[in-house]
């Protein structure tokens, strides 16, 4: 076991929201992110940021078969 994932439905919400797309897509990204920090990515740094939400976003659009949605800050 790598570790735990906890996401606040609420706050995906308001996320997706401001984000323009689905709560669904919202829970799915970061679901990812988290695996992805399980893993051992980070994005603390610039060349470490696009490797990880290039993956991510590469496996994002691979699951849901449609362009990933946009990453958010929050």
């Amino acid at each position: 076991m790598l570790g735990d994932i906890a996401v606040c439905p609420q706050v995906a919400q308001v996320q997706a929201v401001n984000a323009g797309h689905s709560l669904q897509d919202e829970m799915l990204l970061l679901t990812t992110h988290g695996i992805l920090h399980l893993l051992g990515y980070d994005h603390a740094e610039p060349e470490e940021k696009e490797e990880m939400f290039g993956l991510q976003r590469q496996l994002l659009s691979g699951f849901t078969g449609k362009e990933a949605p946009a990453e958010t800050t929050q």
